[in-house]
């Protein structure tokens, strides 16, 4: 082997180390945890489309709208719901199941301005209502996120970066926060969900992606109420930005219009 090609080598290798550690140049990591927020925030809302899995564990006080008094005890442990929503259709499709209601089961389409329910109370058939006023809202997904920002990134409200995390493929910032009752809302509903939060707190860890666009992965939410008990809450978010089909059922699967 000559000294020249054994430069070449020498050059080709070089090039090859050097193309590998620096031909892109990577964000810089993100240290502040109101940074983070804001990043998963922007993110979220820009999104086209996504996925949630759902979770929850333990008991709340249910009011259901409309209704007075203190409201009914639930236990909803091992509750779960799995989302697909098309941002800009806007859709989605959403199954629920609950196994401590008595094996109550939900499916939920919401598509072309309508919303198809379908349970394990009210038979085979799904019945149909206007979009806006279903369970499932598609076009609400932008007001959720900008419910979920002025509640984190309100004044006095303190945000803690934690250790980062594996999730999935991913490596997550975390970013946590603990909501006092007068933070949280005391008295009423957080993004109109029908649980009696008074005197309640949150503890509130979000996961959200180190790679730009800093996606949101996951939410993790343990709600402590007055009485001691509590609500675990476990959100993992993904497949952004993927193509979703939302189709509503065949017009033989729909309850007639009275």
């Amino acid at each position: 082997m000559t000294r020249r090609f054994t430069a070449v080598l020498a050059l080709v290798a070089l090039a090859a180390l050097v193309g590998a550690c620096g031909g892109t140049t990577a964000s810089p990591a993100l240290t502040d945890p109101t940074a983070i927020v804001t990043a998963a925030l922007k993110s979220t809302e820009a999104a086209k489309s996504f996925h949630l899995d759902v979770r929850v564990d333990g008991s709340a006080t249910i009011r259901l709208p409309g209704s007075s008094g203190a409201g009914t005890p639930v236990k909803l442990d091992g509750t779960t719901a799995s989302i697909d929503v098309d941002v800009v259709a806007p859709a989605a499709h959403a199954t629920v199941s609950a196994p401590a209601l008595l094996g109550f089961n939900a499916d939920v389409i919401a598509v072309d301005g309508k919303s198809y329910v379908k349970t394990s109370l009210t038979g085979p058939l799904y019945q149909v209502s206007a979009a806006e006023t279903g369970p499932v809202n598609p076009g609400s997904a932008g007001s959720i996120i900008d419910n979920l920002g002025d509640l984190l990134l309100k004044e006095g409200i303190v945000l803690t970066k934690g250790a980062d995390l594996q999730c999935g493929s991913e490596t997550c910032y975390t970013v946590t926060t603990n909501l006092t009752p007068d933070q949280l809302g005391a008295g009423g509903a957080v993004a109109g969900l029908p649980v009696d939060l008074t005197g309640a707190t949150l503890k509130l860890t979000m996961l959200v992606e180190q790679d730009p666009p800093n996606h949101l992965a996951g939410i993790d939410a343990v709600l402590t109420m007055a009485d001691g008990s509590a609500l675990t809450v476990a959100v993992t978010a993904s497949r952004w930005d993927e193509p979703v089909t939302v189709t509503a059922p065949p017009a033989d699967q729909v309850k007639p219009a009275s």
